[in-house]
C-alpha cells in the first residue's frame, strides 16, 4: 500500500539462473526440486522460520536486497515467509506478454533492454534462497497496478496481474526456494491461500492486501465494480480459509497458530474499513483457541509487536469496552528503507511457543549523523 520513492527495475540485483515453473494451478504437481519436508506435525524440535517482505523498493532495495539473502541463507531456517510488495507501489507492473503498453518509464533504457517482467524478476530472487521460502501477494504487486502512474498516466489491470502471479507462482503444491516443502492450496480459484504444520504450530496464509483488501467506491460498472466483486469473493474464500485453518489446528493438537498476510490493518493512516471481517473472524478464532494466535503483516515498513486485536465486550448499559485478546500477538516486518528481517522460534518446550528477533543487517545499515548539539540557554543573572 506504501507508495514512497519512485524508481524502477534496474541491474543492481544480478540474477540467478532459475528456472520458472509451469504447470497449471489445478494440478499442483509436486515437480519442484529440494527435499520432500511435508507436514510434520509431531515433530518436537525447536527452529527458526524468518519472516520478511516489502522489499526490493526501487534501486535502493535493490542494492541492498543481496544483503538479505545473503544474511538469511547464513542462518538455518525452517522455512521463511514473505509478506507482501515485491516492488513498490510507483513502479510499473510489468508482466509477460502486457509490456508493450506499460514501456514508458524514467529508465526506460536499461530496463528494457535488461528485463520485462518484474514477476519472474522476483521469481528469480526467491531462488536464491536455501531453504524454502513461502511468498503472499501484496498490494503493490497487484491491487495498485490499476493506479495512474506519474510518468504517463497509465494503469495496468489488478485483476489480471493477481491472475498471472497465481499462474506463475503456485503451479504446485510446493513451496519457491532451491529447497522446498508441501503446502495446503485452498483451491485452484485461491492457491496463494496456503497451509502447512511443523512442530506445535499451523501456519496459515492469506491473500489479504493493503489499499483497504481491494475494495474500490465507485459505479456499478467498470474497473471500480470488478475490484467490488473480486473484493467479495476472496474476502469469503479468505474467511473460509481462516476457519479451516483453526479448525486443522485444533484437529491436530497445536499448540500455536501463525497467519500470515500482507495488509496492515490497524494502519492509523489508511482506509481499513474492509478488514473488519478478518478481524472478527481473527476475534472468535483466537477466543476459541487454546494456544497461541500470531499474525504477521508487512505493508507498514518498520518492525513492531503489539496486541491489537480486542473482542465484543460491552458495558451494562450497552457501550463498547472492548477487551485485548491476550493470546493474540500482531508482527509487523521490516521493509522500503529498512531492508533487515525477523526470526521466529518455535519450541515446543516453551509455554509461549513463539519468541521473535530481529535480524539488523550489518551492511544494510545506514550512516548515523548526530544532531548538532544545542547550546544552552544562558540563564540572566537575577537583578
Amino acid at each position: 500500500m506504501r507508495s514512497k520513492k519512485t524508481a524502477l527495475l534496474t541491474t543492481a540485483v544480478a540474477l540467478a539462473a532459475s528456472a520458472v515453473l509451469a504447470g497449471s494451478t489445478t494440478g499442483f504437481a509436486s515437480t519442484a526440486p529440494g527435499d520432500h519436508e511435508g507436514d510434520q506435525p509431531g515433530r518436537q524440535d525447536a527452529y527458526e522460520v524468518g519472516l520478511f517482505g516489502d522489499m526490493p523498493y526501487a534501486k535502493f532495495g535493490r542494492a541492498q536486497y543481496p544483503n538479505v539473502i545473503d544474511d538469511m541463507n547464513g542462518t538455518k531456517l525452517a522455512f521463511s515467509v514473505f509478506d507482501g510488495d515485491t516492488k513498490n507501489g510507483k513502479e510499473p507492473c510489468y508482466a509477460d506478454p502486457h509490456t508493450p503498453t506499460d514501456k514508458t518509464t524514467d529508465d526506460k533504457a536499461v530496463a528494457d533492454a535488461t528485463y520485462q517482467d518484474i514477476y519472474k524478476y522476483a521469481l528469480n530472487l526467491f531462488g536464491l534462497f536455501h531453504d524454502p521460502v513461502v511468498y503472499l501477494p501484496g498490494d503493490n504487486d497487484w491491487t495498485d497496478c490499476d493506479r495512474p502512474r506519474i510518468e504517463d498516466g497509465k494503469v495496468s489491470d489488478s485483476n489480471d496481474r493477481l491472475a498471472y502471479e497465481r499462474a506463475l507462482y503456485y503451479p504446485t503444491d510446493r513451496s519457491l526456494g532451491q529447497r522446498t516443502i508441501a503446502q495446503i492450496r485452498q483451491s485452484a480459484a485461491y492457491p496463494e491461500n496456503v497451509r502447512w504444520s511443523r512442530g506445535p504450530v499451523t501456519y496459515i496464509g492469506l491473500n489479504i492486501p493493503g489499499s483497504d483488501n481491494n475494495f474500490t467506491v465507485g459505479t456499478a460498472e467498470g474497473p471500480e465494480a470488478q475490484g467490488q466483486a473480486e473484493y467479495k469473493a476472496r474476502n469469503a474464500a479468505n474467511l473460509e480459509w481462516l476457519r479451516a485453518g483453526f479448525d486443522a489446528a485444533k484437529a491436530a493438537h497445536s499448540k500455536g497458530v501463525m497467519i500470515v498476510i500482507q495488509a496492515d490493518m490497524w494502519d492509523p493512516t489508511a482506509t481499513v474499513t474492509h478488514f473488519a471481517d478478518t478481524k472478527a473472524e481473527l476475534a472468535r478464532q483466537s477466543i476459541a483457541f487454546d494456544g497461541k494466535v500470531i499474525l504477521v503483516n508487512g505493508d507498514s515498513h518498520s518492525f513492531e509487536m503489539d496486541k491489537p486485536l480486542t473482542d465484543a465486550t460491552t458495558t451494562p448499559a450497552g457501550f463498547p469496552d472492548p477487551k485485548v485478546i491476550e493470546n493474540f500477538t500482531r508482527v509487523t516486518t521490516f521493509g522500503e528503507v529498512q531492508n533487515h528481517w525477523v526470526s521466529a522460534t518455535v519450541d515446543p518446550k516453551d509455554p509461549n511457543v513463539f519468541t521473535f528477533h530481529q535480524h539488523l543487517v550489518t551492511a544494510n545499515l545506514p550512516t548515523y549523523i548526530p544532531p548538532t548539539p544545542i547550546p544552552p540557554t544562558p540563564i540572566p543573572p537575577t537583578p
